[in-house]
């Protein structure tokens, strides 16, 4: 399904950030990631119960977090799940038990690239100011 994701996007930032004297629109692209990870992440919910029971639900757990949707929605920036019948949901719940407990809907690649973020970030700023 066409859409961003938060792993693949993280590692790309990580990626950019390795670059010696990235140019000021690659700088540009690796802050407007920094910024699109702090706007969309998840706080305040995780997954309770184990991973093959139907039991199991993404649901609000005090002090959960940050997580990532895998895939957002292109035209509304939403987290969106897609079903082996090929339908998108905008609720990881709505899924069939298969499909929502055998794949990684949430992560938290992005926490690695963040805090390599803080520090390439720094250095981009004393590097300017020589």
């Amino acid at each position: 399904m066409p859409s961003l994701s938060s792993g693949e996007s993280a590692s790309v930032m990580e990626y950019l950030m390795s670059l010696d004297h990235p140019s000021r629109e690659v700088a540009n692209e690796i802050n407007a990631a920094a910024a699109w990870f702090e706007a969309s992440k998840v706080m305040g919910y995780g997954w309770v119960g184990e991973r093959r029971s139907p039991e199991r639900k993404f649901t609000a757990v005090e002090g959960a977090g940050p997580l990532w949707a895998r895939y957002y929605s292109l035209t509304t920036g939403k987290p969106i799940f897609g079903d082996r019948d090929k339908t998108i949901h905008d609720d990881v719940m709505e899924l069939s038990q298969e499909r929502r407990n055998g794949y990684g809907w949430y992560g938290a690649a992005p926490v690695r690239a963040l805090a390599e973020y803080a520090e390439w970030k720094e250095k981009q700023e004393i590097g300017s100011r020589k």
